[in-house]
């Protein structure tokens, strides 16, 4: 802590508000950047520590880059990064442009102390997930996950997706969200496995499994059917969607990696 102290006393003040934890807005928290008084860890591919200082109106800082040279091999080339950037006014999110070599790039975050509390302020909705050490990791890929919030704002129960403000639009949202993940999402192949597709519900513990299930709808309108005549039609015309509730687990969370139980819903037991 001494050590730290005295680190800090060496920064300006523009340099010390903006120590702390900082997710990107624009890929839901997957990236994130974390300046400390002495280095700044810069979560992306690949994982970097580097050096860094600031003003009140500009962050600067060397990024390394790969890039093979002339026998084939990869190299680390440092990229000087600058951000021009603005706090709000509580210092709580952060506006910027990222320039260097090969142009700029426009993005925002936010500060937060993990991934959980950084969803809490993304879709201002108040949750505190359950905990449960028997609970095993969501074995599907986070990316065919639609992310669900179902918790409290101003004293009420309150539910969204990542994509709507209310649960009123689920359909277009499923929609809208698998036309995102194409051509990752292959359902001429997943009508066999399972569909993988799914939701991630982030609810708050005190959210009973029914309320959720009660909240959302258990099937989507079958297209794949329409799209591939050999492909036997589901009952109703209608596909199952997996539902899987979220359970605190470590920070790997922010990579997708997280603890879920399946919630059974009528559409689980008639199609499986």
């Amino acid at each position: 802590m001494i050590i730290i102290s005295l680190v800090s006393c060496g920064q300006n003040s523009s340099e010390k508000s903006l120590n702390g934890r900082w997710y990107e807005t624009e890929n839901n928290g997957n990236s994130w950047m974390h300046f400390y008084p002495d280095s700044l860890i810069i979560k992306v591919d690949p994982f970097e520590k580097v050096e860094w200082k600031a003003n009140n109106s500009k962050i600067e800082f060397d990024y390394p880059f790969l890039i093979r040279d002339s026998t084939g091999n990869l190299k680390r080339i440092p990229d000087k990064i600058i951000v021009h950037y603005k706090l709000s006014k509580n210092n709580d999110s952060l506006f910027g442009k990222l320039v260097n070599p090969f142009g700029e790039h426009q993005f925002g975050l936010l500060r937060a102390n993990d991934y959980i509390e950084y969803l809490n302020k993304r879709y201002k909705i108040e949750f505190s997930l359950p905990q449960d050490n028997s609970i095993d990791i969501i074995k599907t890929d986070a990316i065919y996950g639609l992310k669900v919030f179902i918790g409290y704002s101003n004293n009420k129960v309150v539910g969204r997706t990542e994509l709507s403000k209310n649960l009123n639009n689920l359909e277009s949202d499923f929609k809208t969200f698998i036309d995102s993940i194409k051509p990752t999402y292959r359902p001429e192949i997943d009508m066999f496995k399972g569909v993988r597709f799914h939701l991630r519900v982030f609810a708050d513990k005190t959210i009973a499994d029914s309320t959720i299930t009660n909240s959302l709808v258990g099937t989507i309108k079958d297209e794949i059917s329409k799209t591939y005549d050999s492909f036997p039609k589901p009952p109703n015309d209608t596909l199952p969607i997996r539902i899987y509730r979220i359970y605190k687990s470590n920070e790997i969370e922010s990579l997708g990696i997280m603890k879920g139980k399946r919630i059974k819903t009528i559409a689980n037991i008639t199609y499986n």
